[in-house]
C-alpha cells in the first residue's frame, strides 16, 4: 500500500487483516505507523478484518478500529 492510506492509524489494522504486509508513507508517518504495527498481532487482524467487511457502513468500520486498536 502506498499513500496516505498506509499511515493512517485507522486504515493499519485492516490493511494488515486483508493481508497487505508492504506499506508506503511519508516520512511523518514512519515512528507512528512502525509504533502502532509493533502492538498489532496479524492473526487476530484476519478474523478482525472479515468482521469488518460484514459492517454496512464506514461510519461502522471506523468505530469498530477505535473501540478496538486506540
Amino acid at each position: 500500500m502506498c499513500g496516505e492510506m498506509a499511515g493512517d492509524e485507522i486504515a493499519i489494522p485492516l490493511l494488515l487483516g486483508l493481508g497487505l504486509d508492504e506499506f508506503s508513507m511519508s516520512a511523518t508517518s514512519v515512528l507512528p505507523a512502525r509504533s502502532q504495527l509493533s502492538k498489532l498481532s496479524k492473526t487476530e487482524l484476519t478474523e478482525f478484518a472479515q468482521k469488518a467487511l460484514n459492517l454496512d457502513t464506514s461510519e461502522a468500520i471506523e468505530k469498530l478500529v477505535r473501540e478496538q486498536y486506540s
